[in-house]
């Protein structure tokens, strides 16, 4: 028989994974504060509920994915938080990029509950998500994770155990450390190819065959090509969350991080040309302006 699904957080990943479970044959049953996006998971045959205890009570594994660690707080242990459902035999999958402290402290108020929390991030975009091609980093009990793994295939491409709770979150700050200086190298490749009198399209087109190509490179390029950076799979502001958490841990491990300093200063640049709610493909855009280019 297989799992009951729990979606707690309809956002941009939330959506695109509880869809990709409905089409997978799945039961999914979802909850978010946005009523529209449970509406949205109605439309697409999955059953919305009215908060996550009640997601909890009819789901063998819960997958979380939050906007904020307040948000965590309040699903976990708040009115109607996972904490009241009474369901001690639910596995949470925690997926969101948080401080691991914030994780830490909501695992050990649901194990007093008897309930089990894996640190579980993500890897990958929302486009991506859509797409099943997301990673799964998952950590904690052992044995949770192997039933998780079970069901990851309705979602994702590919999951790893990568050791006690909280090894989860560390592997996700490695990878989007990565994702946030990529980025950024590949916009500025393209900006300096376009000031050169090179056609964008081709740009994209040769460089995505070329050794010099990155998974970043490949999934935001489009837009950059396009330079339309409306249909945001990672809003900028969102974004900041994010590299706030990778600088944080970084300094905690006293680990010297000069190019990932050097790239955050432009994501905030493009909170100060007021592309917040676009996606981080927008420092394109932002380093165009800064070379002058006219498109």
């Amino acid at each position: 028989m297989s799992k009951r699904i729990g979606l707690i957080g309809l956002g941009i990943m939330g959506s695109a994974i509880s869809g990709n479970f409905l089409k997978s044959g799945y039961s999914v049953t979802g909850f978010d504060l946005d009523t529209a996006r449970c509406d949205e998971l109605a439309d697409k045959g999955g059953t919305a509920a009215g908060s996550p205890a009640e997601v909890v009570q009819v789901s063998d594994i819960v997958i979380t994915s939050l906007p904020s660690t307040a948000a965590l707080d309040a699903v976990c242990t708040g009115e109607k938080g996972i904490i009241t459902a009474g369901n001690a035999d639910v596995i949470v999958m925690e997926c969101s990029t948080f401080p691991i402290e914030d994780k830490q402290r909501n695992h050990n108020a649901l194990a007093e509950a008897g309930v089990k929390m894996l640190d579980a991030p993500l890897s990958g975009t929302g486009a991506q998500a859509r797409e099943k091609d997301l990673a799964v980093y998952l950590s904690g009990d052992e044995d949770a994770a192997d039933v998780c793994a079970e069901i990851i295939e309705g979602f994702a491409r590919a999951h790893y155990y990568v050791g006690p709770f909280g090894n989860g979150s560390k592997m996700k700050y490695v990878a989007n450390h990565l994702v946030a200086i990529h980025n950024i190298a590949a916009a500025e490749a393209m900006v300096m190819g376009m000031k050169g009198g090179l056609d964008a399209q081709v740009i994209y087109d040769v460089i995505s065959d070329s050794a010099g190509t990155s998974r970043m490179f490949e999934v935001r390029g489009p837009m950059m090509v396009a330079n339309n950076y409306s249909d945001a799979t990672m809003k900028i502001s969102v974004w900041q969350k994010d590299m706030a958490v990778i600088g944080a841990f970084a300094k905690s491990v006293e680990c010297p991080t000069p190019l990932f300093t050097t790239c955050s200063d432009i994501y905030v640049a493009g909170m100060a040309h007021g592309r917040e709610n676009e996606d981080t493909a927008a420092v394109c855009a932002i380093l165009g302006e800064a070379a002058r280019l006219e498109r």
